[in-house]
C-alpha cells in the first residue's frame, strides 16, 4: 500500500511502524516469515537480462555475469533477504527479526563496490487502550529494539567509511572457491548496537477511521567496534568460522559510534465496516506523511510534501485474496497476498528513489514474502 503504515499497519508490520497499533484485534503469529526482494527488476527481466537469460537459456554463469553489469552507478541495492518469528497477544507484541542485505555504490556494473550489511533485532511493544462512549478509542504505545549490526568497511586505518568488495571480483564465483574465503576473511567489517525506542497514538472510531501518530527511532545511538574480517568476528562471538577456510589473526580495531535521526509520522486509515457484504468485501485506505520535521526544517513544498507521501488502498476479497495499489513518494507499487489459514504468499512491485530529488534515481524491486502462522 505504498509504504503506509503509521494508521494502518497490521500483525508484524507494527512493531516498525506505530506501537499503538498493537491491539486485542490484531493477534497474531509466525513461525517464521521469510521474505526475499530483488531490485533493479526492470533491467533483470528485459531481453538480455539477467532473469531473462536464466529462464530462457537457462545459463546461470552468464545471467550472473549480467546480474553484476545491471548495478547502477551510485548508492543503491541489490538483494535484501529477511527472516522474522513474533507474535502478538492481548496489549503486548514480541518479534525477532533478522536480515541480510547487499548494497552497492560506486561507478557501475563490475567497478562497483558491494557493501555487506546484517542485523539482528529483539522488539517488545505494547500499547494501552482507552475507550470513551463505547466507539472512541485512544491507545498510547511504547517500543524497544535491541539491534545488533554488521556491514563491511573499507578498511581498519583511518575514517571508518563504508565499503567492501568490488562488484567484478565475485564474477568468478562458481570457478573459484577462495573467493567466497576472500570475502569472509579478507573484508574487514564493523560491529555493534543500538537500543532505540518507538512511541505511537491512535485514535480510532468505531475501527472505521483511525488517525494516528508515531515517534520513531529515539535513541538511535549506535555503538561500533571494527573487526579484520567477517570470520574474525564470528570467530570471536563463537569460536567458529563460516565457509571451508579458517580464518586468520584476528583483529581488532577501533571504535566509533554513529546517529540514525528521529522521525515524527503521520497517518490516517479508512475501512469498510464489519457486517453484511463487507465480510466478503474488505476496503482500506490509508494515507501517510513521514520526516514531518524534516519537512518543516527545510521549508514546506510540493516537491518535499511529494517524497515524503505515501498513499494506498487495499481490496481484501473473502479474506483471502488481497489487491493493493499506491504511491510511494510520487512512485506506484502494486501487491498480492494470498492468505490461506496458516499459510500465506505476498507478491510486491515497488519504485523507490535513491537519488536527493524525486526522479534523480529511481529504482524499482520485486519482493516475495512466505508466512506460515495464524492471523485473527
Amino acid at each position: 500500500m505504498g509504504g503506509t503504515g503509521v494508521a494502518s499497519a497490521r500483525y508484524a508490520e507494527v512493531f516498525y511502524s506505530n506501537p499503538a497499533l498493537v491491539g486485542v484485534d490484531n493477534q497474531f503469529f509466525s513461525l517464521p516469515l521469510l521474505s526475499f526482494t530483488l531490485y533493479n527488476v526492470n533491467k533483470l527481466v528485459q531481453p538480455g537480462g539477467a532473469l531473462d537469460i536464466l529462464f530462457t537459456q537457462d545459463d546461470p554463469d552468464r545471467a550472473f555475469d549480467q546480474l553484476v553489469n545491471s548495478i547502477g552507478s551510485g548508492r543503491g541495492d541489490v538483494l535484501s533477504g529477511q527472516m522474522s518469528f513474533g507474535f502478538i497477544s492481548g496489549i503486548t507484541g514480541l518479534s525477532i527479526d533478522t536480515t541480510l542485505d547487499v548494497h552497492s555504490q560506486g561507478q557501475g556494473g563490475e567497478a562497483s563496490t558491494l557493501v555487506l550489511e546484517g542485523n539482528f533485532a529483539f522488539s517488545l511493544a505494547i500499547s494501552v487502550p482507552f475507550t470513551v462512549a463505547g466507539q472512541h478509542t485512544f491507545s498510547f504505545g511504547a517500543g524497544a529494539h535491541l539491534v545488533f549490526r554488521g556491514f563491511s568497511i573499507q578498511d581498519m586505518e583511518g575514517p571508518v567509511r563504508v565499503g567492501g568488495f568490488s562488484a567484478g571480483s565475485i564474477l568468478g564465483f562458481y570457478d573459484d572457491e577462495d573467493i567466497l574465503a576472500s570475502v569472509l576473511n579478507g573484508v574487514p567489517v564493523a560491529f555493534g548496537f543500538a537500543i532505540p525506542l518507538d512511541f505511537g497514538f491512535t485514535y480510532d472510531w468505531r475501527e472505521v477511521f483511525t488517525f494516528a501518530l508515531a515517534l520513531r527511532n529515539v535513541n538511535g545511538d549506535y555503538h561500533m567496534q571494527t573487526y579484520s574480517g567477517v570470520n574474525q568476528l564470528y570467530y570471536m562471538l563463537t569460536g567458529g568460522y563460516l565457509g571451508s577456510t579458517p580464518p586468520g589473526q584476528a583483529e581488532q580495531g577501533g571504535s566509533f559510534s554513529f546517529h540514525t535521526p528521529m522521525s515524527l509520522d503521520a497517518g490516517f486509515a479508512l475501512r469498510t465496516p464489519d457486517g453484511g457484504l463487507w465480510d466478503w468485501i474488505d476496503v482500506t485506505f490509508a494515507f501517510d506523511v513521514v520526516d514531518i520535521w524534516d519537512l518543516f526544517r527545510e521549508g514546506v513544498s510540493a516537491e518535499g510534501f511529494v517524497s515524503r507521501m505515501r498513499t494506498g488502498i487495499e481490496l481484501s476479497l473473502m479474506r483471502t485474496f488481497d489487491f493493493r495499489f499506491g504511491l510511494n513518494g510520487g512512485y506506484m507499487s502494486f501487491g498480492f497476498t494470498f492468505d490461506f489459514q496458516i499459510m500465506s504468499i505476498d507478491l510486491t512491485y515497488a519504485t523507490l528513489e535513491y537519488g536527493d530529488r524525486v526522479g534523480d534515481k529511481p529504482l524499482d524491486l520485486f519482493s516475495i514474502s512466505f508466512r506460515i502462522g495464524l492471523e485473527n
